[in-house]
């Protein structure tokens, strides 16, 4: 997995996909009826080198309600179009038409909202029924436009053989505009090309949490998604995917749907070919799904589609030039993400979503339990969070079963739903990129508690029981203390507020070390809180636990008193490493040093102690102190 996983392809300024685009909860209606093709001849294609100026032609979209006209939210409507000429490259060709009627223009031929981001994909149909193609491309400056370039059938045929071209950009020569005005385009509408839009991917989310969803989309590595409202559900939205109905791609649906949207643009045999433009032009595991369109928001050169994605009807296979490709029928392996949590005592809520693209699992498992504990606190405020656990899969390498368990706290002076999810996504990130075996994750559960406090503790100060004097002995931050080889050193650590903010409460801790009897030279006292480095906002979830990637991790050769730990030798392995990993709440003591030979070897041996003692709030402060033994 790499940190580009997700990430939109960068188009040339010049060039305009009429995009997929977001999802909206809408009460599911039944579409009026259209005349569309025969199945058999929507399936055959068009000639493109057939196509003559001024050839009429219809097409096939969803354009959801509109006051004063027959709604089309699941069930597609006509529109019509002229063709007006072909703008040839070696990217392919694209077929340009001026469209009309649907929500493009108004009944007196005006524009309404132009061809709008998720009409991309709309089939376009000769009077014998075949298959033209695809609309794709839309032209004109700010304003809304009914001149739309058109990939051709012939490609996206290709696409069901993992083929097909279509061009990433279109810039029109003063010839080619010249020609298109002379075949019947308003000038006005063409602009210098085809203006860009990018696939537009949509995350349902209260538009509240939009910035804080952004920072995990940063951390996940990825570009983020269109904020919207809703979730996915709704039976109309179930229909079957039909060509010029919607057609949506998904990295997850459910409590949280995070998909791209627009047209199919043929269903022919079981296989689904749409949008007539790449989604991101890189293959993933992700479901196929139809929806509801609730509305067409007119923008002027920014019209989008509205929707409620539906259920899962089949499996994308591949992401090409010409547009996705996938078959009905089949779904993927998918992860199941069950999020509980509660704030302050009030009952809890539980929300569960499907993830089928494992590369999408880190990030949308981070957003539910960021979202989870801001509706559970109702603002996004500070406080503190318990925060458990479990990751279950299976190894593709031997079949075994793999599962990891972890709890940990969290404490914010504020947005303390950003962080909740920090450790729960590190974790996915590293059993997924373990180097023994890749694993099948099954299922993610979430159980978080939140509470209003925002609690913080610092370890500021250490003090040495003095045997002799009966009194505690305040030790010299960096200084050197005398120990007695085999006798017991009693230590008192100053937990106190870690900012004036904290609301935690001052406390003392006590614990006992022991340096072996045949400890010699100088060693060392460390004692660290396991929040000690605290998460940033510019760290990633790929870069917070891959120990196998950093050569120091185990083994530090600059620090004599650096011992190897044990290296994990299975993904089980990984997963127990991570479980047991120190948390934001443990202060750790550690006593480091060498003891002498053995009868069996000449060289001396290093030891290292670590105690974890458990706190109720979150742990920062590094006290460090030689220790020489006598």
């Amino acid at each position: 997995m790499t940190s580009s996983r997700l990430a939109l392809p960068a188009l040339c300024a010049s060039a305009a996909l009429v995009a997929s685009t977001v999802g909206l909860v809408a009460a599911p209606a039944q579409a009026e009826p259209t005349d569309a093709p025969s199945s058999s001849a929507a399936c055959e294609t068009y000639p493109a080198d057939q196509l003559e100026e001024g050839q009429e032609v219809t097409g096939l979209t969803t354009a959801g309600v509109t006051p004063g006209r027959p709604s089309s939210k699941v069930e597609p409507e006509s529109f019509t179009g002229t063709y007006l000429d072909t703008l040839r490259s070696d990217d392919g060709d694209t077929l340009v038409f001026d469209l009309k009627g649907s929500r493009i223009t108004k009944a007196d031929g005006t524009i309404d909202a132009g061809v709008w981001s998720g009409m991309s994909g709309s089939p376009v149909y000769a009077a014998d029924g075949r298959l033209i193609g695809a609309v794709a491309y839309t032209f004109g400056g700010t304003q809304g436009s009914s001149i739309a370039g058109v990939t051709p059938a012939a490609a996206l045929q290709a696409l069901r053989a993992n083929g097909g071209q279509a061009p990433t950009s279109i810039k029109l020569t003063s010839r080619e505009k010249n020609r298109l005005v002379a075949a019947g385009a308003d000038r006005s509408e063409l602009g210098t090309g085809a203006r860009s839009i990018k696939p537009v991917t949509a995350i349902t989310l209260p538009s509240s949490l939009a910035r804080g969803y952004a920072t995990i989309a940063k951390r996940a590595g990825t570009t983020a998604r269109t904020v919207i409202n809703g979730a996915s559900g709704g039976t109309a939205a179930d229909a079957p995917i039909v060509a010029g109905g919607n057609l949506a791609v998904a990295d997850s649906y459910g409590s949280i749907a995070s998909y791209a949207l627009g047209t199919a643009s043929l269903v022919c045999d079981g296989d689904v070919v749409g949008f007539g433009h790449p989604m991101e032009f890189a293959n993933a595991q992700r479901t196929l799904h139809n929806a509801s369109t609730a509305l067409i928001q007119a923008d002027g050169g920014e019209s989008y589609k509205l929707a409620n994605l539906g259920a899962p009807q089949g499996t994308l296979l591949h992401d090409g030039l010409a547009g996705v490709f996938g078959r009905l029928g089949a779904l993927p392996l998918t992860t199941t993400v069950t999020s509980t949590a509660s704030s302050d005592g009030k009952p809890a809520r539980t929300y569960l979503s499907s993830v089928p693209n494992p590369d999408a699992l880190a990030e949308i498992a981070a957003t539910h339990a960021f979202r989870d504990a801001a509706l559970a606190q109702d603002q996004l405020a500070g406080g503190e969070s318990l925060v458990t656990w479990t990751v279950k899969g299976t190894s593709t390498v031997n079949g075994k079963p793999v599962e990891m368990r972890r709890t940990d706290r969290y404490s914010r002076q504020d947005s303390l739903a950003e962080y909740v999810g920090t450790g729960v996504a590190s974790n996915i990130w590293a059993l997924q990129d373990n180097p023994f075996s890749n694993i099948d994750v099954t299922d993610v559960t979430i159980d978080d508690t939140l509470t209003s406090p925002y609690k913080a503790l610092k370890a500021t100060a250490a003090e040495r029981y003095d045997t002799k004097t009966r009194r505690w002995v305040k030790l010299r931050e960096g200084g050197t203390i005398t120990a007695t080889k085999g006798r017991t050193i009693k230590l008192r650590i100053t937990l106190d507020r870690a900012n004036r903010y904290s609301k935690a409460t001052k406390r003392f801790v006590t614990t006992e070390i022991r340096p072996a009897s045949t400890a010699i030279g100088t060693g060392r006292i460390v004692i660290t809180g396991g929040n000690t480095n605290s998460w940033d906002d510019e760290d990633e979830y790929f870069d917070d636990f891959a120990p196998w990637d950093d050569e120091d991790y185990y083994y530090d050769d600059e620090d004599e008193l650096s011992l190897p730990a044990k290296q994990p030798t299975s993904a089980q392995g990984v997963a127990d490493q991570l479980a047991n990993d120190v948390r934001n709440d443990d202060l750790v003591v550690s006593q480091d040093y060498f003891t002498k030979p053995s009868k069996r070897s000449s060289k001396r041996v290093l030891v290292n102690q670590d105690k974890r003692l458990r706190q109720t709030s979150i742990v920062s402060g590094l006290l460090y102190f030689k220790v020489r033994y006598r």
